[in-house]
């Protein structure tokens, strides 16, 4: 079922546009961990890594608000509600320098929070959500993978 502006009145759709804003904090989140990342390093193949999977967190986390706004929700993320709303875990080293593998462990933290937001979009029966999320936490399992490789 695709849900629309429509349909905000709901239950459902309220519940919905709550994981979706929960997710979408994560993404703001997860999106300035990366420039920290960047920021911070030095090395030019690390900062150019760390770039390419903030460009692509930057698109996720677009169609997280886009969607929001289609179910008829506010996309609600100032850097006021980051801070209260994410879940990411954020390593104890994340001040450290080895930038690579505490940025892998907080994707790894999004793509089961994305995982999450799957199961609960196709329990309340919004595929359009749910295929949006698995695309995401693909992309981002990817990045995943590489950092964890580095």
């Amino acid at each position: 079922m695709l849900i629309t502006r429509s349909d905000n009145s709901s239950e459902r759709s309220r519940r919905l546009i709550k994981v979706c804003n929960e997710r979408l904090a994560d993404a703001v989140d997860l999106q300035l961990q990366c420039k920290h990342a960047f920021w911070n390093t030095t090395a030019l193949d690390l900062r150019k890594l760390f770039d390419e999977v903030n460009k692509s967190v930057g698109v996720y986390t677009d169609r997280i608000a886009e969607r929001v706004v289609e179910i008829g929700g506010v996309a609600n993320s100032t850097e006021r509600v980051v801070p209260t709303w994410s879940h990411l875990l954020c390593p104890p080293d994340a001040l450290c320098r080895n930038h690579a593998s505490t940025l892998a462990t907080t994707l790894g933290s999004f793509v089961e929070l994305a995982r999450q937001a799957i199961v609960s979009c196709n329990e309340f029966s919004d595929f359009a959500s749910a295929d949006m999320f698995t695309e995401i936490a693909d992309g981002v399992d990817k990045w995943h993978r590489t950092l964890v490789a580095v």
